[in-house]
């Protein structure tokens, strides 16, 4: 899968499309739109996007990309019909809706209207927030299955495989075999050391237990950790997101 950078290319409301030519989302269907727009939220979170994006739209910029057509003059103008053409604009806004929105027009370069989300950008914050959750779970069944092996592995110690595992139940059954064999009528003989739980062998049964709880003690502390890392990370991404969103309303309805 090719990286969302090579995908997609988001300025302003305009998407790019591999090798094809610019696209305004107003020009694409709904579900497309959303499609492309995930994909530009997710490369915004990892910041591969363009560092004029984080930085903000320039408004006095947006006025002048609200359209898809481009007038052959535009690239050839210079400092005086650039002038000229401010003020047709100028005039042209006071004879159609009257003075105070040519002063508002050239005074702030805001465009009016609501400034809430509109519905379709409701639902993806909604399924970006599904996908996040859905995330979440997944990283929570394979911790638990992960702590569930480590505790066994602390009672019962790690489970030998492959050869070393056949070899050690064979030397296991040896064992009991010969002290069965070697055991009198009377029972098996056990000196007072071994009966009262002494000697080195019991004394390394104590110190393998200590170890094997100070290592699960350590091994949940990780955990922890690894936890609150993880519940930071979310959240961190979803501000990122709330905030993204809130940018884009700001540039988009003003």
């Amino acid at each position: 899968m090719r990286s969302a950078r090579s995908v997609l290319h988001f300025d302003l409301g305009v998407v790019r499309v591999g090798s094809c030519p610019l696209q305004y989302f107003d020009e694409l269907s709904g579900e497309k739109a959303r499609s492309y727009f995930r994909k530009f939220v997710k490369a915004w979170n990892k910041g591969k996007l363009s560092k004029s994006l984080y930085a903000g739209a320039d408004p006095a910029s947006v006025a002048a990309n609200q359209t898809s057509y481009r007038w052959s003059f535009a690239s050839k103008q210079t400092r005086n019909d650039a002038a000229a053409l401010d003020a047709a604009r100028h005039e042209i806004a006071a004879a159609t809706h009257g003075r105070d929105a040519a002063a508002s027009a050239s005074g702030s370069g805001k465009l009016q209207g609501p400034t809430l989300p509109s519905s379709s950008d409701l639902a993806l914050a909604r399924e970006l927030e599904a996908e996040n959750r859905d995330e979440e779970r997944k990283y929570k069944r394979k911790r638990d299955k992960m702590e569930a092996k480590d505790r066994i592995e602390d009672m019962v110690g790690p489970k030998e495989v492959g050869r070393e595992g056949m070899l050690e139940k064979k030397r296991a059954k040896r064992d009991n075999d010969r002290a069965f064999r070697e055991k009198g009528e009377d029972g098996l003989e056990a000196d007072e050391t071994t009966l009262m739980g002494g000697g080195d062998s019991f004394r390394a049964a104590i110190a393998k237990r200590d170890a094997n709880k100070d290592r699960y003690k350590q091994k949940n502390a990780e955990k922890a950790y690894e936890m609150r890392e993880r519940a930071s990370h979310f959240k961190e991404k979803e501000k990122a997101t709330m905030d993204m969103f809130q940018q884009l309303a700001k540039q988009r309805f003003g």
